[in-house]
């Protein structure tokens, strides 16, 4: 369990660090090219959280994740579809009950769920041996 805990509280801390830092990226492609920096901006999200899961997968389980570029895509791509369903629970309690303390319960419950749920999309695209 603690490892699922791990895994779930380094995830959301550093991809809040790298959000904030994509969101000047993605400000940026927005200014210089609407769309296209749009999508080019969303490309780069999903490489971050590819990147980002793969090497805590392989830090905290110990198992070998595929890092080729059209890897860590789809790895991004299905990790953000999988934490968006997932976290719609949470969202849902956040509305009916807006508190900081429901907030902090939310994201402690949830970082034991988004690191099994890391482990399990990750677990897809682990190296063949």
């Amino acid at each position: 369990m603690w490892k699922y805990f791990e895994q779930g509280i380094l995830f959301s801390l550093i991809l809040t660090g790298l959000a904030i830092v994509w969101a000047v990226v993605l400000v940026i492609l927005l200014v210089v090219g609407f769309i296209i920096g749009l999508i080019i901006g969303f490309v780069i999200l999903l490489f971050i959280m590819g990147w980002l899961n793969a090497g805590l997968t392989g830090w905290i389980w110990d198992i070998p994740i595929r890092t080729d570029w059209r890897s860590l895509l789809a790895h991004g791509l299905v990790l953000l579809i999988a934490l968006i369903v997932v976290e719609i629970p949470a969202i849902i309690v956040n509305y009916a009950v807006p508190s900081v303390v429901t907030m902090v319960v939310m994201f402690v419950v949830y970082c034991f769920i988004d690191g099994f749920v890391a482990k399990k999309v990750a677990e897809y695209y682990q190296e063949d041996e």
